[in-house]
């Protein structure tokens, strides 16, 4: 993970087997977005725009800033659903580790690793 000062950490990340669905789950810190190198303090400050505070590359500011911007309609229809069906309350405009977070840990979290693998 690379923080927000630009320092790189090793996180050791648990990977537990369900008894129900026999699948395999990561344990992730509130400070890791899955399957983002940065950690969830810069990718908010470049989502609120604050990139003058952020230590990454102009290039990984665009692709955080159109990963947001292609995401950002789905994670509103899962906030609205978690909501409606669940009764979860989430703040009048969640921030984005708050969606991130209700996002992952009810399992719907897109993910596009299957895209790149060669077959």
């Amino acid at each position: 993970m690379i923080e927000s000062d630009g320092t790189k950490r090793t996180l050791v990340i648990r990977r537990l087997r369900c008894r129900e669905c026999q699948g395999i789950h990561h344990e992730l810190p509130d400070i890791l977005v899955p399957y983002k190198r940065h950690c969830v303090e810069t990718i908010e400050k470049i989502i609120r725009g604050e990139c003058v505070e952020v230590i990454c590359e102009q290039s990984t500011i665009h692709r955080i800033r159109a990963w947001w911007a292609a995401s950002i309609l789905y994670f509103e229809s899962v906030i609205a659903s978690l909501r409606e069906k669940l009764g979860v309350r989430f703040s009048e405009r969640p921030a984005p580790r708050e969606i991130v977070r209700a996002v992952a840990n009810a399992h719907l979290w897109v993910q596009t690793r299957s895209a790149f693998l060669s077959g």
